[in-house]
């Protein structure tokens, strides 16, 4: 368990941070893509060494999900390969708003586009729902260029000049940021007929509802399914899966099919375990590309039944 930290130590740590972002803003910029991934690749391989606790979380997660199809070992090199990946997507969304359009679309070039505009060619508005996996910051910049009005939910960096910078790159190609209880937005949003971003494979919390997810029981933020059930509002997969040269493979679904019935909030708790499962079978097929230090399954309260365990 990690121990709550003091406020002393949560203030030295993100005066810390926002040097360090400032650094590596600066000095992205400055380097060749590439040499900003491998410097991505160094420091998540030193990551895993320095953060022990979280290397743990990680494993035990992954013996977890994929414990009877991968050995030890190879859990390990996904866990490296994932922090890896955490820090290279950082520092690209830093160096992203230097480079220009072409050499953008260059990186990061897209397929399924269509299954993107038929869903938006509704009218009702689209709620495109990624997970903290590949290069996710850059499947928002993506959307932006293919010349959709998108806004992102995000949760800010605790320091607020680290989370004016961070906020900077992802408005770089016309993308709005907004907060997690800035309900109203969304719904502007989609009522305008726009692109909502939605990232909800993380620890739902105290107000989520207990799903499944990659087999196991999780507390899951219902919101994507919840705005589509309220506004009719279509609701498509995308992900931008890193490549093995560290380019980026950008792809869209088709849209979901979403349950309807007389029933809200069942139509909620269904529509949210399809969006689960899309996540999780993606995240299987490249396991090292998703976030495995986050803490995604918790202890859940003693009355939860089971829930149907699902293909994923």
């Amino acid at each position: 368990m990690l121990h709550d930290k003091s406020p002393l130590r949560r203030r030295s740590e993100q005066v810390l941070i926002r040097w360090v972002t400032r650094l590596a803003g600066g000095l992205v910029r400055l380097l060749p893509l590439r040499w900003v991934q491998a410097l991505g690749n160094a420091v998540g391989g030193l990551l895993v060494r320095l953060l022990p606790g979280r290397r743990r979380i990680a494993m035990s997660n992954l013996r977890a999900a994929l414990g009877g199809e991968r050995s030890d070992a190879e859990l390990a090199r996904i866990v490296t390969a994932s922090a890896q990946n955490m820090v290279k997507t950082m520092l690209e969304l830093l160096k992203f708003p230097a480079m220009s359009d072409e050499q953008f679309a260059r990186i990061a070039p897209v397929r399924g586009a269509e299954h993107l505009a038929e869903a938006a060619a509704r009218g009702r508005g689209v709620i495109v729902v990624t997970a903290h996996y590949g290069n996710w910051e850059a499947l928002a910049l993506r959307i932006s260029s293919l010349g959709h009005q998108l806004t992102v939910v995000a949760r800010d960096a605790n320091d607020p000049a680290t989370a004016r910078m961070i906020t900077h790159a992802r408005e770089s190609r016309g993308a709005v940021v907004i907060e997690r209880d800035q309900v109203r937005a969304m719904l502007r949003t989609l009522r305008a007929g726009d692109v909502l971003g939605i990232l909800p494979d993380q620890h739902g919390g105290e107000a989520g509802t207990w799903l499944t997810f990659m087999g196991r029981p999780a507390s899951t933020v219902t919101g994507p399914a919840a705005l589509a059930r309220r506004t009719g509002a279509a609701i498509v997969p995308g992900f931008a899966r890193r490549t093995g040269d560290d380019t980026l493979d950008v792809c869209f679904l088709p849209a979901l099919a979403m349950p309807r019935s007389d029933d809200p909030e069942a139509d909620v708790r269904a529509g949210t375990q399809v969006i689960n499962d899309v996540l999780g079978e993606e995240i299987r097929r490249h396991p090292e590309q998703w976030m495995w230090m986050h803490n995604r399954w918790r202890t859940p309260p003693e009355d939860l039944h089971d829930p149907e365990p699902t293909a994923t």
